[in-house]
């Protein structure tokens, strides 16, 4: 009888598979009531692996939510067509958009808004305002993450009365032509 050598543990296929298990929990429930053992069974990992990832529910929170927030490929965008580009994005078929509703479940307790407060600032908020420079940068990045919120939430996860395609498609187009208003913006 041959024994097969113990299997190796990819260190980073297994923390992708935890972030991503943590982001869906924690973009279903809130984060007071998402629970460690859930997220490392759903990874299927052990609870003491993910912690020593990660170090607690907190910090498991920030990385999965700092890795649900890929600033990088939407400010890759021409300036000309950066509405138009973003909702497209935003509404992709089948791509799950988490931040929002991993920080509205996480207002309930105030050490998780506090991560998502300071994970949105640093990796959206002050990131697009450097992108869009004067005048008002900051103002229009925090207009701009307003909007794109509003249409996650409402076009992904509210289970609102089924969308049509003509729906979705006059709100891709009143979204991309209200962000790239403030793209250009100059005053």
């Amino acid at each position: 009888m041959t024994l097969k050598p113990p299997r190796k543990r990819n260190a980073d296929t297994t923390k992708a598979r935890i972030l991503d298990a943590a982001q869906e929990v924690f973009a279903r429930t809130s984060f007071s009531d998402a629970g460690i053992r859930e997220i490392a069974t759903l990874a299927e990992v052990s609870t003491t692996l993910l912690l020593q990832y990660f170090g607690t529910k907190a910090g498991l929170y920030e990385a999965a939510l700092n890795a649900a927030m890929p600033l990088a490929a939407v400010l890759s965008q021409p300036r000309e067509t950066f509405g138009p580009a973003l909702a497209t994005a935003l509404l992709k078929p089948g791509l799950a958009i988490r931040p929002p509703l991993m920080m509205a479940l996480a207002a309930g307790n105030a050490e998780a808004a506090t991560i998502a407060a300071r994970v949105m600032e640093e990796r959206s908020i002050a990131p697009l305002a450097k992108w869009l420079g004067p005048p008002h940068a900051r103002a229009r990045a925090l207009e701009i993450a307003a909007l794109a919120t509003g249409l996650v939430t409402y076009t992904k996860h509210l289970p609102l009365r089924a969308n049509t395609r003509r729906d979705v498609k006059h709100m891709a187009e009143w979204f991309a032509k209200s962000v790239q208003r403030i793209v250009d913006a100059t005053e």
